[in-house]
């Protein structure tokens, strides 16, 4: 499936941030009105913005909906132009599914700041990113996509929680952007992998990719994340 677009935006009220996803990537955080105690699985349904994955995670952890919201679906896209970058679209809400959701695009990207790599091998500051929105198609403006890979959760689906502690753990084994191992593409593939794998998850459409890339760093990823949710996985 595919999809078109203007120039895609970040933004809470009247703050627009650009937000170029093509490397080198250039993340503007939209934070106006965010804070440390802001319950963003519970914000006003006109509410929309960029923050860090950092950030996500003190928000959930905070949230008074941290085991009770679930991951109802999660897909995968990739911008038909240059580096064909990726990133996740989650659908947050309560189950059964009634409806009434907020929707999650998690990105990862290198820092503008850091356009030169740190060193031969390329490897760079990440910028990890959560978009947040009460609206799917806000999040897929911008170039064309074109939809990877669709997993439902309809028996075990995973907590907002979970997704937290997940998203922690690959923040702290992958502290650099590596443009030939640790990029967007591995990004998406670990998150997709861990869920639909420990929560049996339903591939609806497309597959499992980029499997080969940090090969190291995920198998720490996913034997941290194990030992977190176990027992029961």
């Amino acid at each position: 499936m595919l999809f078109s677009g203007v120039a895609a935006t970040c933004q809470e009220s009247s703050t627009i941030a650009n937000f170029q996803l093509d490397p080198p990537s250039h993340f503007s955080m939209s934070t106006t009105g965010v804070t440390l105690a802001t319950d963003l699985l519970a914000s006003d349904p006109h509410f929309m913005c960029t923050i860090s994955i950092r950030q996500l995670c003190t928000s959930i952890q905070n949230s008074r909906l941290e085991r009770t919201a679930r991951v109802i679906s999660l897909t995968r896209f990739e911008q038909q132009r240059g580096f064909r970058h990726q990133f996740i679209v989650l659908k947050i809400g309560m189950m059964p599914d009634d409806g009434e959701a907020i929707w999650l695009r998690l990105d990862r990207g290198p820092k503008p700041e850091n356009s030169t790599p740190r060193s031969s091998v390329s490897r760079f500051t990440p910028c990890d990113s959560a978009t947040i929105s009460s609206s799917e198609a806000q999040l897929l403006r911008g170039p064309r996509l074109e939809m990877k890979a669709e997993v439902v959760f309809p028996v075990d689906a995973p907590t907002a929680g979970d997704l937290r502690e997940l998203l922690h753990i690959l923040s702290q084994e992958s502290p650099e952007y590596r443009l030939w191992g640790e990029n967007c593409k591995w990004f998406c593939s670990v998150v997709q992998e861990n869920l639909t794998h420990f929560y049996s998850g339903e591939l609806r459409s497309g597959t499992l990719s980029h499997r080969d890339l940090g090969k190291k760093s995920r198998r720490r990823i996913a034997d941290r994340f194990l030992s977190v949710i176990a027992p029961g996985h």
